[in-house]
């Protein structure tokens, strides 16, 4: 590895993670607490404190939470983040101990406890200078990696090279140490990008939520210079890039933005054709009508469905056209792709059919046909944007949205449409329904490269903590168990 560069991402990784935010507080807190308002919160702490945490890791949190801005934060929140501080993982128990806390430590001046309303708030009495604000400010997801990540051998020990983060994605729920397709994740982390010099210069950013000054900060950063993203799994076994600034899971403007850094040529102009096409909003042609639609239309007069990636196709286009290499990403989509894997799970040609599997000389629309059918039998029409939301939904269990979406007529006129329409489909959704074992808190399965996907079952529960001095506090959290509502097994 060049030294070089490994000290490029250690600076990155120790100066831009959100995750250093307690040591900046620490730091700036360190020898201006006034000795009795130390005392009382160490006294406060060390009185409640089993030990799975030290005192001083509190201390620090307690103050992190409330100096990080000026605003009020429900005593809720609060209590449940230092509960789950100390070490205790359940939520209801976790804020049981953090509001015994705040109670301890009140006297010490650190907070104001105020009412609005119904809610009740901890209010800091004091705010961190702006220097220290200015830096934490600064503190953002960290970016792609300069070098290419440390290799994933367990669910704990790859990716970044300081960061240490967990190999699936979500909540503390969905985290297990069953093995995944390490393969496969590392070869996607070998894959060196670049930022496209051209989608940076000429075209507007379109994700306006995107903090500015960072995502320059970003960009500054790594133009010019190829980078690596790390990758990761949720629960179910989908892989994603981390990046919140740069990522190619990203909108539009995002993914025309980067490219592959290791360029070749392309020899397939066919390829691209469909690929300008598909921007401009051609795709319900066959992809031999989509060749033919580009090679006869005038590229600079199409008003395109996605101007961004049409113009960096083009221009990918006119690269390969001049025998230049290029690292152009040529993005393809399915047509409904979870009833395509249906319709392969089940081997059912009528289903296959209706969604693209075979007779390729007919791109068929399966959301325009159930359009068409119901509106053989309705008096005023349905669109198909209604039509897809609820084709799309029933088949991953959803009564609830067909039930909103539809009248009661149109409703009933869906359902006898959809019956024998696509019975592979059907065949595989009624047999995922029947694993469904309601005595347990989790759903695991092995796929066949080995990852093994583990779905817990997670439900909320809304109730009222009672307390003698603050009154009724709702609570909502989350928690493992076992349940009937076996709705979310086909589409995991």
């Amino acid at each position: 590895m060049d030294t070089d560069i490994a000290i490029d991402q250690y600076v990155l990784e120790t100066n831009w993670s959100t995750r250093i935010t307690d040591d900046i507080v620490r730091e700036a807190i360190q020898g201006d607490i006034p000795a009795e308002m130390e005392a009382i919160i160490y006294d406060g702490i060390n009185r409640i404190n089993h030990g799975t945490v030290s005192s001083k890791v509190i201390f620090i949190k307690l103050f992190s939470l409330l100096l990080i801005d000026k605003i009020g934060k429900p005593i809720q929140a609060i209590s449940t983040q230092l509960g789950h501080v100390s070490g205790i993982k359940d939520s209801a128990r976790a804020f049981e101990w953090g509001i015994v806390l705040i109670k301890n430590c009140r006297d010490s001046g650190l907070y104001t406890l105020t009412k609005e309303g119904e809610e009740w708030y901890v209010c800091p009495n004091f705010t961190l200078d702006g220097d220290v604000k200015h830096r934490i400010a600064k503190l953002q997801y960290l970016p792609p990696m300069k070098t290419v990540p440390l290799k994933w051998t367990d669910n704990h020990n790859g990716g970044w090279m300081w960061e240490s983060k967990h190999l699936i994605l979500g909540s503390k729920f969905t985290k297990h140490d069953g093995a995944q397709a390490y393969d496969v994740i590392n070869k996607l982390q070998e894959i060196p990008w670049e930022i496209d010099n051209a989608t940076y210069l000429f075209e507007k950013d379109t994700n306006r939520g995107l903090n500015k000054k960072q995502f320059l900060r970003v960009i500054d950063e790594y133009i010019g210079s190829p980078f690596h993203f790390v990758w990761r799994y949720d629960s179910r076994g989908r892989s994603y890039s981390s990046g919140y600034h740069m990522n190619i899971q990203s909108n539009e403007y995002g993914k025309a933005l980067i490219s592959l850094y290791n360029k070749e040529k392309i020899t397939n102009i066919g390829n691209m054709y469909i690929a300008i096409a598909n921007h401009a909003g051609m795709d319900k042609l066959t992809w031999v009508e989509r060749i033919k639609w580009t090679g006869s239309t005038d590229l600079t007069t199409v008003k395109w469905k996605e101007p961004i990636l049409g113009r960096k196709a083009v221009r990918a286009l006119q690269d390969a056209e001049a025998g230049k290499p290029s690292g152009y990403v040529m993005s393809l989509d399915a047509t409904s792709s979870g009833l395509e894997i249906m319709a392969a799970i089940s081997g059912c040609k009528q289903t296959a059919m209706q969604v693209n599997m075979i007779d390729p000389n007919e791109r068929k629309d399966v959301y325009n046909t159930v359009t068409e059918l119901m509106n053989l039998k309705l008096k005023k029409p349905v669109s198909r944007d209604i039509t897809k939301n609820a084709t799309m939904t029933h088949f991953y269990n959803s009564k609830a949205t067909p039930q909103r979406l539809f009248t009661e007529e149109q409703l009933g006129v869906f359902y006898e449409v959809l019956n024998g329409l696509l019975p592979g489909a059907e065949g595989v959704l009624a047999t995922i329904n029947e694993c469904w074992n309601p005595q347990a808190d989790a759903h695991s399965w092995r796929l066949p490269d080995g990852h093994e996907v583990y779905v817990p079952v997670v439900e909320a529960i809304n109730g009222i903590y009672q307390d003698d001095e603050f009154g009724e506090i709702p609570l909502r959290y989350y928690h493992q168990t076992n349940s009937n509502n076996y709705r979310s097994l086909c589409p995991n």
